[in-house]
């Protein structure tokens, strides 16, 4: 493992660097398979809008950004992010990119929202935690829902995707919850 900042059984997250910048991670970007639950593959991405991005994130102290990396072999296979972090109203927002589309429906996405919750519970200290994604993602939405988080509603047509507007649904978990199923 190289530069590991949180270990789960089968991948590790790492700060997403330029050096994590390759081919295929561009690739993921402009693919709207992969895409199809968030807001990339709108507009073209490329090296030079990758590390800006980077660059843009670096110091930032509301988006932690990491590359999901497998143990046995160091691959980059994706990206997850904690965003939009509020040290206020002490919350933020989940989010994962999986462009490997090898390690789809592995359990890796799971396992990288509960390395997620026990930090931002337990080190960020924060008290919520949410999560939105298209009601057509089913995959995601079972994951929400299997590690605990609750519905909490509808962003009606909020997404633009494919040539319509799709709605989005919001989930969320609180530390009090999350401690309580411990």
């Amino acid at each position: 493992m190289k530069n590991p900042f949180l270990t789960g059984r089968e991948i590790y997250l790492t700060p997403l660097t330029k050096e994590d910048i390759s081919d295929e991670y561009i690739s993921w970007l402009n693919d709207s398979e992969v895409c199809a639950g968030n807001s990339h593959a709108i507009f073209p991405n490329s090296k030079a809008k990758t590390i800006n991005y980077i660059e843009s994130i670096t110091n930032s102290k509301t988006e932690l950004v990491f590359a999901i990396k497998l143990k046995k072999n160091n691959l980059h296979i994706g990206n997850a992010s904690i965003q939009n972090i509020n040290n206020i109203y002490r919350s933020a927002d989940l989010a994962i990119i999986i462009g490997n589309k090898k390690y789809w429906n592995k359990g890796i996405s799971t396992e990288i929202f509960r390395l997620f919750i026990e930090y931002g519970f337990s080190r960020l200290n924060l008290i919520r935690l949410t999560a939105g994604t298209p009601v057509t993602n089913k995959g995601m939405t079972a994951i929400c829902k299997k590690i605990g988080m609750k519905q909490e509603g509808i962003m009606r047509e909020f997404m633009y995707k494919d040539g319509k507007y799709i709605d989005v649904v919001i989930f969320s978990i609180l530390k009090k919850e999350f401690i309580s199923k411990k």
